[in-house]
């Protein structure tokens, strides 16, 4: 009996992919079925900016590491999708703005890190004591 050698694994590098594409492309997914699942599909113009958002970024989300214009514009496509409820008026809605938000702002975190965007930490300044400096008489010369 002769065994045959099991089929190498997928392993994502091999497909160029990378995890900020796949949590780019897990994201635009989440949006396209967001209306249905939270149910806020009653709201046209929910679901219109949501067909429009799928067709006009999901794409970019497969040049996200790439192209650096993509992932600025990916960014600015997750702001939109953050501020949506309120500039559409589904807002009213808590679980439609809620979705919205955080996966707006997640959708932006995706990016920037893509594009490498690093938002700077503040300084911690650590105190240090001072030892006091002598003081020199006038007129007297070190």
């Amino acid at each position: 009996m002769k065994l045959k050698p099991s089929p190498p694994r997928l392993r994502l590098p091999s497909l160029g992919l990378d995890k900020l594409n796949l949590a780019a492309g897990a994201l635009i997914l989440w949006v396209a079925l967001g209306p249905w699942i939270w149910g806020y599909a009653s709201s046209s113009s929910a679901v219109a900016s949501h067909v429009f958002f799928i067709f006009a970024f999901g794409p970019l989300t497969l040049l996200l590491l790439v192209l650096r214009p993509a992932a600025l514009v990916l960014l600015a496509a997750g702001l939109w999708l953050a501020a949506s409820p309120w500039l559409l008026g589904y807002a009213t809605n808590h679980t439609a703005w809620l979705s919205e938000l955080v996966t707006g702002l997640l959708l932006t975190t995706v990016a920037a890190r893509a594009a490498a965007i690093r938002i700077p930490k503040p300084a911690h300044k650590h105190h240090q004591p001072t030892t006091p400096q002598p003081t020199q008489a006038a007129g007297s010369h070190p």
